[in-house]
């Protein structure tokens, strides 16, 4: 039976969810075609008509996944964005959360095309923190290297305090905390 177009896009649409709320709460490996498609509601066949490889299905989920967290995060000040993402919350749902700390591990290990998208949303988050430096009256010339530095203490904060949850439960909240007000500090209004 054929699938009419409004369908298809729905059924695409929320393989792709699927796939990257898996891909941000288990890594790449927990992504698996059979396990998106019945999460889905669909076939194999089903999933293989809108991607044609499991790297394609990874790309398209990673760059929604980017896609999300951005716009969820560009609407937020310089400090609401710093405490939002280095919060309990974020580190406890990874899989609404920015796929860079869920992620950084293993994209070294992908092809080129996840590799680029990871890289581009990567850009993409330093832009946001760029902007809400400017944002604070800080110069063009500051904000290249401040941008790139709270990104780099965010994500590796995020996937710290993730790797230290259940073993010391305190250390990984103390490390939101301290890299956020370290941060909040460095960051603020000059």
């Amino acid at each position: 039976m054929k699938v009419s177009k409004a369908q298809a896009a729905e059924n695409r649409a929320s393989i792709v969810e699927v796939a990257s709320r898996r891909m941000r709460k288990g890594g790449f490996g927990a992504m698996t075609v059979g396990e998106v498609a019945k999460a889905a509601g669909l076939t194999h066949g089903a999933l293989y008509s809108h991607f044609p490889s499991k790297e394609a299905l990874s790309s398209e989920a990673l760059a929604e996944s980017f896609r999300q967290c951005h716009s969820d995060f560009s609407k937020l000040s310089l400090d609401d964005l710093l405490s939002q993402y280095l919060s309990m919350q974020h580190r406890d749902y990874p899989e609404s959360g920015c796929p860079m700390a869920a992620l950084v591990s293993q994209i070294s290990q992908q092809d080129e095309t996840i590799q680029e998208e990871f890289a581009n949303g990567f850009d993409g988050f330093v832009v946001l923190i760029r902007n809400g430096l400017k944002a604070t009256g800080r110069s063009n010339s500051d904000t290249r290297d401040l941008s790139l530095f709270a990104a780099a203490a965010m994500v590796g904060a995020l996937a710290i305090s993730r790797a230290l949850r259940d073993a010391k439960p305190t250390a990984s909240e103390t490390m939101l905390g301290v890299v956020r007000r370290q941060l909040q500090r460095l960051l603020g209004s000059p």
